[in-house]
């Protein structure tokens, strides 16, 4: 009878809950823009991770928690800090001496911002076929024609056969541009004109002399990490949002008009899921009271530089035992179109496609559901952390990180609608005693996202960058890297004997390997080298 009754409780709250939408939906629709425009507006000029306006959105969304009765959750700020490379940067200094003779920096030759600080004195060697390399290029330096974009992704076979740095040239003018990528090639890699390269050729004087000074500049974002008790709770539920973009666009920016140096204000992509977020806490704030769980919002920074803050938030909160028992992640929720709404990680607790299920008879949305907790957003970074995750988006459309992605577009009844279909989730887990029990899925295979032959099944960690190794993110279950015994935060050093130092030595490593194969694996974990036979 208890059981009965307590059922028919549950039903008419959630009734009552669903009738309050009605009533505050005009109210929910005016805050949802004012937030949104506010971080979407030219004067954010994209909020690119480590800008001033990145410091500016996090410190408004604070102030908007705050508003609401959230407080810190670590400390007493509500701002987490942490560091990054915002870009390599060439620094003065640099020298390119051909046959004893100096050549001009941003005239005659450029250093490519990827290069390591290095100092190399020998021969050069033009090699004409880049496919078809000649065995006598130990120690020397390789003279290639090649465009700028490509060499990081020449090094390794060009390394392979004992070079020790690269000159290359192709019709492209001398980019004299001085910052570049956060990822260090293995060997300094110089641009030169077609007229230095021509001379180069035409002289029986071989004897080159390069120095690169190149450094790392560091630029620092924040998590807002913000939350509000529930009536004696010890476990949480994190809804988050990461609220960075990629300010005005241009080469290595992520932009899909990447010849367009203008501001992306990205009010889609994130203004909305963070404009979300807070309309969420601001409905929960309101039955706190009932809330067996503390409700905990985030909006990360760096999430479009590989979900650098959302990493950083996962380790902070698993170091101090604070990891949440559900996150919800909402990237991409303002361009809801003919009611449809993808709702992903439906697998990764128990009865987590029922709930949404249930749920969504009230708000019949036509719903897409994907069972894993992967994918190219905040909340991989959680579910790798072993949390169950669900992940909440409308869809990728045309003005997708662009500069048209604009307020104007942004569909705020659906928006409305939308966070108030998460915030019923929610809601039906808060008020319950039950704990989402996670579950691990493995991720499916997405044919045509990369021209790789095979996969270990690896997410990369972009903080990464001692140049000593290729270190793991996280494992995707089910992969042959995790069927291996390879785990998160292990340091790839060599594949099949071939040395690892970066990114870019991984991918060439993994082009070379076929389905079916059996590969040794060397890595560093906690200190101690580690061989692991893996097979794809």
């Amino acid at each position: 009878m208890k059981n009965i009754f307590c059922s028919i409780l549950f039903v008419l709250t959630t009734l009552s809950f669903v009738q309050t939408f009605a009533q505050t939906t005009q109210n929910g629709n005016e805050d949802l823009k004012r937030r949104l425009s506010f971080l979407a507006d030219d004067k954010m000029k994209g909020r690119a991770a480590g800008s001033k306006e990145d410091r500016e959105a996090a410190k408004y969304i604070a102030l908007e928690l705050g508003k609401l009765g959230f407080v810190p959750l670590i400390g007493e700020n509500p701002l987490v800090n942490f560091e990054f490379t915002l870009y390599r940067e060439v620094g003065y200094g640099s020298k390119l001496n051909i046959a004893n003779t100096s050549l001009l920096e941003g005239t005659d030759f450029s250093v490519l911002p990827e290069s390591p600080v290095a100092e190399v004195s020998s021969q050069f060697v033009f090699v004409e076929r880049y496919d078809s390399l000649p065995g006598n290029l130990a120690g020397k330096v390789a003279l290639i024609q090649s465009v700028r974009d490509s060499i990081p992704f020449k090094v390794t076979s060009l390394k392979d056969k004992g070079v020790s740095a690269i000159i290359f040239f192709s019709k492209e003018d001398i980019n004299a541009n001085r910052k570049g990528g956060t990822t260090s090639i293995s060997v300094p890699a110089i641009q030169v004109s077609s007229n230095t390269a021509a001379n180069m050729l035409a002289s029986e004087d071989k004897n080159i002399y390069i120095k690169s000074v190149v450094h790392s500049v560091k630029g620092r974002s924040q998590n807002v990490i913000m939350q509000l008790k529930g009536i004696n709770a010890g476990n949480s539920v994190l809804i988050g949002a990461h609220y960075d973009h990629i300010g005005t666009g241009g080469a290595g920016s992520g932009s899909m008009a990447p010849k367009m140096t203008e501001i992306h204000n990205g009010a889609d992509d994130n203004a909305s899921g963070v404009a979300a977020a807070i309309e969420i806490g601001k409905s929960l704030s309101g039955i706190k009271d009932s809330l067996k769980y503390n409700i905990i919002v985030s909006a990360f920074g760096g999430e479009e530089r590989g979900l650098l803050g959302s990493k950083y938030a996962a380790d902070t909160l698993k170091a101090l035992n604070m990891l949440p028992r559900l996150m919800i992640n909402l990237d991409m929720v303002g361009r809801l179109s003919e009611e449809r709404l993808q709702v992903g990680g439906t697998g990764t607790f128990l009865m987590a496609d029922s709930i949404v299920s249930r749920i969504n008879r009230t708000f019949q949305f036509k719903l897409s559901m994907t069972k894993d907790g992967y994918g190219p957003s905040d909340h991989a970074s959680f579910y790798t952390a072993g949390v169950p995750v669900l992940y909440f988006t409308t869809g990728v459309h045309k003005q997708y990180h662009t500069p048209y992605d604009d307020v104007e577009l942004i569909n705020f009844p659906g928006l409305a609608k939308v966070s108030d279909f998460v915030t019923a989730v929610v809601k039906d887990v808060a008020i319950s005693t039950k704990i989402p029990e996670y579950q691990k899925v493995a991720a499916p295979s997405t044919p045509g996202r990369a021209s790789f032959k095979v996969t270990l099944g690896l997410i990369p960690d972009f903080t990464y960058e001692k140049g000593d190794g290729f270190r793991v993110g996280s494992v995707t279950d089910g992969k042959p890297a995790q069927k291996g015994g390879m785990m998160a935060g292990d340091i790839i050093t060599a594949i099949n004997s071939k040395i690892v130092l970066n990114i870019y030595d991984y991918m060439a490593r993994l082009g070379e390997l076929k389905a079916g194969e059996k590969v040794e694996v060397k890595l560093m974990r906690e200190g101690k080298e580690i061989k692991l036979n893996i097979e794809l």
